[in-house]
């Protein structure tokens, strides 16, 4: 049964925010002919999930702002239980409406490259950062650069925004490749003969020819991201 404080915002209303909708839920008024409380529409618990990760909000966060047990809310985007009318109404509530024109949209920062294994799907969720370019490819995430192998283009620190469905490899254009073992680089792709170049200052860096052992495209590198105190400095 709903609580009636809250029963002429459940009859019939559809939420402002254009994501969600809420179904006339079960009343214990006599002459309420609402039925039994369900979501329906697109308010699907990935549809609230993608709206905290567009609003850089955690489960945490609006279990926080609805006073609701962060583990048991969770359950329910999950996919584990129905979220009832109340909960509803009171996640409309703290996700009214913005100015959806002026929402910055977050991707997942991944790892760093060249070190360490990742892989993609198993890390979204992580954390995030805020992307302004509103082409930003859909399914982009970001690494950070560590090292100096492509220090001519980008210094270490830079964060790279992939993009995981262009794998085409283009000569002057730059990629995320995986070698079988499981380590990643990133590097310029040349043609004639097809190689993986490093652009550094540091000649210890060596190209490698594309056949000469397995390797993945992971992804190509879409746009940068740098801080002003990662670049170098000039020397009087």
């Amino acid at each position: 049964m709903i609580n009636h404080d809250v029963r002429e915002k459940v009859h019939s209303l559809e939420m402002r925010y254009s994501h969600f909708k809420v179904k006339r839920g079960e009343c214990d008024l006599s002459r309420c002919d609402n039925c039994s409380p369900i979501h329906v529409g697109s308010m699907r618990p990935q549809d609230i999930r993608a709206e905290l990760d567009a609003r850089n909000m955690s489960i945490v966060d609006l279990a926080e702002a609805i006073g609701m047990n962060s583990n048991y809310l969770g359950k329910a985007l999950r996919g584990g239980r129905k979220l009832t009318a109340d909960e509803l109404v009171a996640i409309q509530e703290v996700l009214a409406p913005e100015d959806l024109a002026h929402r910055i949209r977050t991707i997942p920062l991944l790892g760093s490259v060249p070190a360490g294994k990742f892989q993609a799907a198993e890390q979204i969720g992580g954390r995030r950062i805020a992307v302004s370019d509103p082409e930003t490819p859909p399914n982009a995430y970001a690494l950070t650069v560590e090292g100096n192998s492509m220090d001519l283009v980008v210094p270490s620190g830079t964060t790279l925004t992939i993009d995981p469905d262009d794998k085409a490899l283009w000569p002057g254009k730059r990629y995320v490749i995986q070698t079988e073992d499981g380590r990643t680089t990133y590097k310029e792709f040349q043609a004639d003969p097809a190689r993986l170049v490093p652009l550094s200052t540091d000649d210890s860096h060596q190209e490698m020819l594309l056949g000469s052992e397995p390797i993945v495209v992971v992804g190509r590198v879409y746009s940068y991201t740098m801080r002003d105190v990662d670049l170098p400095r000039r020397t009087r």
